[in-house]
């Protein structure tokens, strides 16, 4: 008599066998195919379902969708957009040029992006920093207060709770003035939001979801692909973007999270173009309709003197955009790196930089959280600290609360601040965007924002590493062997 559990174990093992086929042709790289097929064989039926869910090819279907839709609405965002190209840097107009005459002369930085298909930086800009999300959301509830036009709102997370129905009742009261309100947000940060969202939706409000997800929707594949963004832009003129999402526990009114630690910046000028661009394209994506008209692009304001560069990148993009700017920034430093991440999980090219930057002699800082709200992805980070150490990278954990700021400074001179984290699933698998700001100015801001940082941190060094327990050091190691696929 055949006896279950042995046909289970056959049939699983069967799959396994399957999937790693599959898994060896997809030529991925090394580390992910050994992540997967290490999966595969030890849980059969768990990796298999994990894998046809985030792993397979399918996944190229919505990139190929996302491009699709999104080549129909380039051709319209060009024309507009030449408005802010006008400011590139080898246009600059002279009053810019008398405003600001040690704006810096990052070649190296400007071809990249011109070669990657990125767009490039554009002058006249003025940016305002915020510390933490209290302060920005200040800012933009002001902001929103004042929209005459449009109000466009692209977020990861939009949460159900006292802080997302403050902005929602805002939104609802701004669409019931006649103000054109669109929210975009992800379908799976802010899965379960259809309730919550409905009365702005019939206060004559839009709201779309990026690749929803669930049970009974055509594909669960797309679960992997997220729109990790965070995009408010106002009439064409003010535009908001970091690493904070829309809800209590960003403002530390979660008692279980605790005091929240996060960048976020407010941008007036020719860059806000471009930040219109991405919403443009995502909301095209997420919608199906195309959004814009000439009262999205005003004519542009000059209204201060920094040299303003936005990034976005997604598996819809070729070349990574961003990890290659972060990429550049760190091979090309000179002085110093300060780079302040909530999920550390470098690929070996990052790694290596990081690394060879110490061996030249720059001061390469990393600022980490200390606690997280993703422990795995924590202690694959830890996994790589000693071989840093080794180089002479010095590596802070943040005990202030949580940190989720993302941002870098190099040879105060050059900073970004953004929602894209230092792990491979923002480089390829998210969409992410980030502004870069050149000059000493707003750098000099950065790195004082850094410094009080590390007074709440603590210094990791290697002799607290050699006393760390064999237990601790084998969950580190596991979660590293796994993190191709965190």
């Amino acid at each position: 008599m055949i006896q279950l559990p042995w046909v289970l174990a056959l049939v699983g093992y069967l799959l396994a066998f399957g999937l790693l086929v599959r898994i060896v042709l997809q030529r991925r790289e090394p580390t992910a195919t050994l992540a997967w097929a290490i999966t595969v064989l030890l849980l059969p039926y768990v990796g298999a379902i994990a894998y046809l869910l985030f792993g397979g090819r399918r996944l190229r279907r919505h990139v190929r969708r996302r491009r699709a839709r999104a080549e129909v609405i380039e051709p319209h965002l060009h024309v507009l957009g030449r408005k802010a190209d006008s400011l590139t840097p080898g246009e600059a107009p002279p009053e810019v040029l008398r405003a600001a005459p040690d704006l810096p002369d990052d070649t190296e930085m400007i071809q990249l992006t011109n070669r990657i298909g990125s767009r490039l930086p554009t002058y006249g800009n003025k940016v305002q920093l915020f510390a933490n999300a209290d302060s920005s959301y200040v800012s933009l509830e002001r902001a929103i207060e004042a929209a005459k036009h449009h109000i466009n709102f692209e977020y990861y997370i939009f949460e159900d709770d006292n802080t997302g129905r403050r902005f929602r009742d805002l939104l609802i009261k701004k669409a019931k003035e006649g103000v054109h309100v669109r929210v975009l947000t992800d379908g799976l940060g802010s899965f379960g939001i259809d309730d919550f969202m409905q009365p702005l939706i019939d206060a004559g409000g839009r709201w779309a979801e990026f690749l929803p997800v669930g049970l009974f929707r055509k594909s669960l594949t797309r679960a992997n692909l997220r729109n990790h963004r965070k995009i408010a832009v106002i009439d064409g003129r003010v535009a908001y973007t970091g690493g904070a999402n829309i809800g209590d526990e960003y403002t530390g009114r979660k008692k279980r999270v605790g005091p929240w630690r996060d960048t976020h910046l407010k941008i007036e000028g020719p860059a806000v173009f471009h930040m219109q661009e991405v919403f443009a394209e995502d909301w095209h994506f997420a919608a199906g309709d195309d959004p814009t008209d000439e009262d999205w692009f005003p004519e542009p304001d000059t209204p201060g003197n920094l040299m303003v560069q936005v990034v976005a990148s997604g598996p819809d993009t070729d070349n990574e955009p961003i990890q290659r700017i972060f990429f550049t920034a760190i091979t090309s430093a000179r002085r110093r790196v300060l780079l302040t991440t909530p999920y550390f999980v470098p690929d070996q090219a990052m790694r290596v930089a990081l690394e060879t930057a110490a061996l030249r002699g720059v001061d390469v800082r990393l600022l980490l959280p200390r606690i997280s709200d993703m422990p795995l992805v924590l202690y694959a980070g830890r996994s790589y600290y000693d071989e840093l150490l080794r180089s002479g990278v010095r590596i802070y954990e943040y005990e202030g609360g949580v940190l989720h700021a993302k941002t870098m400074v190099v040879d105060d001179r050059w900073a970004t601040v953004g929602s894209a984290n230092m792990d491979v699933r923002s480089f390829r698998l998210n969409f992410e965007i980030n502004a870069a700001i050149f000059g000493p100015d707003f750098a000099g801001e950065m790195t004082k924002v850094f410094d009080h940082d590390l007074r709440t941190s603590r210094e990791i060094t290697r002799e607290q590493l050699k006393g760390k327990k064999m237990r601790r050091r084998l969950f580190e190691s596991f979660a590293r062997i796994l993190s191709p696929l965190l």
